[in-house]
C-alpha cells in the first residue's frame, strides 16, 4: 500500500455558513487580519515531515493547532511571518525519536519565519505519529481557519540509480535511458542486480523509495561526528572511528582522543588500549572515507589515562594538508550511557596544533550511519566499507516521492565497480519495513572523442565529440593553432555543456580559414586532460 500523509485541505470559513474559502476575515472589516491554508492537498508518510503551508494577511502572527481526532495527541504553535511574504510554511517531523527538544520538531521554513512551540501533550510514547486524521486550526483573535492532516502508514522496496553531473541540483536529470538502473527488494541481493557506469568527477545518485525515513533524515548523521561508533548499543565491543580535518597543514607528532571532555563518561576499557586495537590509521587524500596513506608503522608510543584520554605518538613528522582528513579506528567497549557525549581530538605537530571537539553518540539515536537503525554505506565489489561511510556522500530526502536521497562523488574514488547499500534495522521507527536495498554502480576514467577532424577554408572551425559524461557536465575545448611559417598563433578555449546523447560541440572563430592552421585540439575536466592532444588539418 503506497503512504501518504494527506494535508486534506478542507479549508472552511468558521462562522459563516461552512463556506470553503482560503482564507477567513471578519465580514465588518475586509482589511482586517485573515488567515488560510495555503495548499489543498499534501501527501507525506508516517515518520516523515509534514509541510504546512499557511497564509497570513493583514497579520504576521497566527496560532496553529494540532489535534488527533481521537484527543490523544494535541500540540499549539505560535507562528510568526518574520519576512511579510503572507507565508508561514511549518515543518512538523512526525518522527519524535528518544531524545531531543520536543520544539526542534516544529520549524519554520526561511530563516526569517518562526515557529515556537506552546504546549505538546500525547497519551503514547510511540516514537512516530499515530496513524489517522489530525485536525488543524490556525487562528488569530479574530478568525480562525480548520483543515485536515492524514497519516498513513509507509511502505517501501525499490531503489534505482543515476548519473548526473557535478553542479546538477536534486532534480537534476539522470545521464541516459542507459545510465540509470533501477533493484527492487526481491533482487537487493543479487550481485548481477543492473548498475550504472559514471565517469569519475560525476555523481551517482540513488533514490531508495522507502517511505517514514525523513523524521531520521533531519537529524545530524552520526556518521559524521567527530567519533563514530559502528555499534552504538551501550556496553557493546565495537569500532570507533575518528575523523578529524586541519585547517592548515601540519606535520603531526601525536595525536590525542579525549573523552572525558568536560566530564564525560569515557569508556571503562579507554586505560587498556594498546597497539593490537588499531584498525586503520592515517590519511584520507582523496575524501572518499579509506585510509591513503597508513602511518601505523611510525607509532612510537601509546598512553592512556583512567579520565578517558588516548595518546599515540609518531617517531616522525606526519604531513596532513589542510585539505586532508586524518583517519583512526580502533576496537573500543561502549560506555554503558545512552546519549551524545562530548569528546575532543588534537593532532600535535612540530609548530601547530588542531584540536576539534565534538559528540560521539550512543544508543538508538546512534545506530547506522543515519541513526535510529537506518544504515547507508557504499562498498566495495570485495565487499570493503570507508572508515568513514559517508565522507563522499550527500543524503537528502524526498519528502513528495517518499524516498531517501544518496549522492556519491566519484570523484572521489577509484575506478572500479562499488555498490550503495540501505539497510533498515530493528533501532528504525517502527512503522519502516525492516529491509536491505543494494544498488551496485561502476566508477570509470572519464573520456572524450573527437568525431569530426576535418577543416575547411573558412576560418569557423567547428569541434565536435562523443563522451562518457553525465549531461549537463562541463568540459572545456581547448584549440592550439598555429600556422606552419610560425605566423599567427592562436589558443582559444570554449566551455562546452554535454548533451543529453553525451555529445559536446564548440565553435572557434580563427583569423584566417582553418585550413592555414596546424590544429590541436584537447578536452578537458578539473584541470586534467581527457581528451586528446588529436591534431586537426
Amino acid at each position: 500500500m503506497h503512504t501518504r500523509l494527506a494535508l486534506v485541505a478542507a479549508v472552511l470559513l468558521v462562522g459563516l455558513g461552512g463556506i470553503a474559502a482560503p482564507f477567513a476575515a471578519p465580514a465588518a472589516a475586509q482589511s482586517g487580519p485573515a488567515v488560510g491554508f495555503g495548499d489543498g492537498q499534501t501527501t507525506v508518510a508516517q515518520g516523515d515531515v509534514a509541510t504546512i503551508d499557511l497564509q497570513l494577511r493583514n497579520t504576521d502572527q497566527a496560532t496553529l493547532r494540532i489535534r488527533s481526532s481521537d484527543q490523544q495527541y494535541r500540540a499549539t504553535l505560535r507562528v510568526r511571518d518574520g519576512d511579510d511574504d503572507g507565508t508561514v510554511r511549518v515543518r512538523v517531523n512526525t518522527f519524535r525519536g528518544a531524545d531531543g527538544d520536543a520544539a526542534d520538531r516544529f520549524t519554520a521554513e526561511g530563516d526569517a519565519d518562526a515557529a515556537r512551540l506552546l504546549s505538546e501533550s500525547s497519551a503514547t510514547d510511540a516514537t512516530v505519529f499515530d496513524t489517522g486524521r489530525y485536525n488543524l486550526i490556525v487562528s488569530t483573535a479574530e478568525t480562525s481557519v480548520a483543515s485536515v492532516l492524514t497519516l498513513t502508514a509507509p511502505d517501501a522496496g525499490s531503489s534505482d540509480a543515476s548519473v548526473v553531473g557535478p553542479d546538477a541540483d536534486e532534480e537534476g536529470a539522470p545521464a541516459s535511458d542507459e545510465a540509470t538502473a533501477a533493484t527492487d527488494e526481491a533482487a537487493a541481493s543479487d550481485a548481477s542486480a543492473p548498475s550504472v557506469s559514471a565517469a569519475r568527477g560525476d555523481r551517482v545518485r540513488t533514490r531508495f523509495v522507502v517511505g517514514g525515513l525523513g523524521g531520521v533524515v533531519e537529524s545530524p548523521a552520526p556518521a559524521r561526528n567527530l567519533v563514530y561508533p559502528t555499534d552504538s548499543t551501550p556496553g557493546a565491543q565495537t569500532t570507533h572511528a575518528v575523523q578529524t580535518t586541519p585547517e592548515d597543514s601540519l606535520s603531526m607528532r601525536s595525536v590525542t582522543v579525549d573523552y572525558g571532555v568536560d566530564g564525560g563518561t569515557p569508556p571503562a576499557s579507554v586505560h587498556q588500549f594498546s597497539r593490537s586495537d588499531i584498525e586503520a590509521i592515517g590519511v584520507d587524500e582523496t575524501g572518499d572515507g579509506f585510509v591513503d596513506r597508513s602511518v601505523g608503522i611510525a607509532i612510537q608510543n601509546i598512553r592512556t589515562s583512567t579520565d578517558g584520554r588516548v595518546t599515540l605518538t609518531f617517531d616522525r613528522p606526519i604531513a596532513v594538508s589542510e585539505n586532508h582528513t586524518f583517519r583512526l579506528a580502533y576496537a573500543m567497549e561502549n560506555p554503558d550511557t545512552t546519549g551524545a557525549e562530548d569528546v575532543a581530538v588534537t593532532l600535535r605537530g612540530e609548530r601547530e596544533t588542531h584540536n576539534e571537539r565534538g559528540t560521539v553518540l550512543y544508543g538508538p539515536a546512534g545506530q547506522g550511519t543515519l541513526g535510529y537503525g537506518v544504515d547507508l554505506r557504499p562498498t566495495t565489489a570485495d565487499g570493503d566499507v570507508p572508515i568513514a561511510p559517508l565522507a563522499a556522500v550527500e543524503t537528502s530526502y524526498d519528502h513528495a516521492g517518499g524516498g531517501l536521497v544518496a549522492t556519491v562523488d566519484t570523484g572521489a574514488f577509484e575506478t572500479g565497480e562499488y555498490a550503495m547499500t540501505l539497510a533498515v534495522g530493528e533501532a528504525a521507527p517502527e512503522p519502516v519495513p525492516r529491509m536491505t536495498l543494494r544498488q551496485p554502480f561502476a566508477v570509470v576514467e572519464p573520456s572524450v572523442e573527437f568525431t569530426d577532424r576535418s577543416v575547411g577554408d573558412d576560418p569557423r572551425l567547428t569541434v565536435t565529440a562523443d563522451t562518457n559524461l553525465a549531461p549537463g557536465s562541463s568540459v572545456i575545448i581547448r584549440v592550439e593553432a598555429e600556422e606552419p611559417n610560425g605566423g599567427i598563433s592562436q589558443v582559444l578555449n570554449c566551455v562546452a555543456t554535454v548533451d543529453s546523447a553525451g555529445g559536446v560541440s564548440c565553435a572557434f572563430d580563427l583569423q584566417n580559414p582553418a585550413s592555414d592552421f596546424d590544429i590541436e585540439v584537447t578536452a578537458q575536466r578539473n584541470d586534467t586532460v581527457i581528451g586528446g592532444p588529436v591534431e586537426y588539418n
